[in-house]
């Protein structure tokens, strides 16, 4: 996958958004440079692009990067908070997305809350049923905080009532606003093993594909390769063992998440074309920085359920001579 956020601009200011977007905040990247981005990621072996924000339908030019992204080959995902959902925007797009993930965080005063406005939820769910509609299929993303798993039923009933056939459920990690705005939040190991049961009674009773990002310890253990924790074959393309590759709303491309420390990122897509600098990259730090996570994870003591993004980006951001290297 390749994720891009075009743009930080948004109409809401999420307690929990990692980028720190807002509707003040008018960062964003050339419709051209994106286009060349989408050409040299498929060429790279990318074959899912994923655009999140800010909000995407803010950006102007969100119709012509899902055409680009089309017109390469790759199958499209928008991450929506559906608030500024017009039939207007969903018409400019519908033949472009195979999947809009509209974020639900909780039951209605769990999710205004964190949205910051009265109304958010009713608006998000008024914008599912729009793009259900217009033949869009629908997902649900949930951020998973310390308490909202006992409200995952709700909205699965929500979500499902709306149209949607996905449920994705995701960790918080105290990254962007929710650093400084939802201190304590993270989910504990109880609260992704409770979330993880409430997900498998939900795929059962409403008949919703469902995902939870964690991984069970002992896959963890197993499959080493599937956390970059086992040497790279030469000459495989990028895209066939890094996912996702971020690109953020400043041009900087980075592994894994956004945030993710610029030690090991690629560069900037502002500077150089991403072909460029994927050829350029020297990936062994960053391969260092997941073997050493993986060897802490697998010899520690942790619950059974373990969010891997999430503590690669904290260690992306332990110091050089704790990480890199190795």
């Amino acid at each position: 996958m390749l994720q891009v956020h075009p743009t930080r601009l948004c109409n809401l200011r999420c307690l929990h958004c990692y980028s720190s977007s807002g509707p003040d905040v008018a960062e964003s990247i050339p419709i051209g440079v994106l286009e060349t981005v989408v050409r040299d990621a498929a060429e790279v072996g990318y074959d899912v692009l994923n655009v999140s924000g800010g909000e995407p339908f803010l950006y102007p030019e969100l119709p012509a990067l899902l055409r680009a992204a089309r017109g390469a080959g790759m199958r499209t995902t928008v991450t929506t908070n559906a608030v500024a959902l017009t039939q207007r925007r969903i018409g400019l797009v519908r033949g472009l997305v195979d999947l809009a993930a509209v974020s639900l965080d909780g039951e209605r005063a769990t999710h205004d809350r964190i949205r910051g406005r009265q109304g958010a939820f009713d608006r998000a769910l008024m914008g599912m049923r729009r793009l259900t509609e217009a033949r869009i299929p629908v997902g649900v993303v949930t951020t998973l905080t310390q308490g909202n798993a006992t409200q995952l039923g709700e909205v699965a009933v929500a979500a499902a009532g709306s149209g949607a056939l996905l449920l994705q459920v995701h960790p918080l990690e105290p990254e962007g606003a929710a650093g400084r705005l939802m201190p304590g939040e993270r989910p504990d190991a109880v609260e992704l093993a409770y979330a993880a049961v409430e997900l498998g009674r939900i795929a059962e009773e409403h008949g919703m594909a469902v995902q939870l990002d964690a991984v069970p310890r002992t896959m963890l253990t197993r499959k080493p390769e599937a956390f970059m924790a086992a040497p790279v074959p030469e000459r495989h393309p990028l895209g066939r063992w890094l996912t996702p590759l971020v690109v953020e709303a400043n041009g900087a491309a980075v592994p894994v998440a956004y945030g993710f420390d610029r030690r090991y990122g690629l560069g900037s897509v502002l500077e150089r074309p991403l072909a460029e600098l994927a050829r350029r990259w020297d990936a062994e730090p960053f391969l260092a920085l997941c073997r050493a996570t993986w060897r802490k994870l697998v010899e520690g003591r942790t619950g059974p359920l373990i969010p891997w993004y999430g503590h690669l980006v904290r260690a992306s951001r332990v110091n050089r001579s704790a990480t890199a290297g190795r």
